[in-house]
């Protein structure tokens, strides 16, 4: 993918997860504020929001590989290169479909 084409992906995949982010908390918030409160809910609903946190090793990753390119470097040579952008634009896992794994 060209340098401006990763950027936009970056600037999209932050987007969402800042979104889902905010929900969650929003959620959380609201779930800590019934009476009585449902533990089990609120416990899963911060669960949620420490896995959606880890976009951040992802975003780091994808902008060191782009750091490392706009200096000049080669393209990433590592054969599980594939899998380091977490799943893929388009045709990679959903978070739905990674989720279900996690469910077996």
């Amino acid at each position: 993918m060209e340098v401006q084409g990763e950027i936009e992906a970056l600037k999209a995949e932050l987007e969402t997860a800042c979104d889902a982010l905010l929900s969650a908390a929003q959620t959380g918030l609201e779930l800590a504020a019934d009476t009585p409160v449902d533990g089990e809910a609120v416990g899963a609903m911060f669960a949620e929001i420490l896995v959606l946190c880890s976009f951040q090793d992802l975003a780091g990753q994808r902008l060191d590989r782009l750091a490392a390119r706009l200096a000049g470097g080669a393209a990433e040579t590592r054969p599980d290169a594939h899998l380091l952008n977490g799943p893929a634009n388009g045709d990679g896992l959903d978070q739905a479909a990674a989720d279900a794994l996690f469910d077996r």
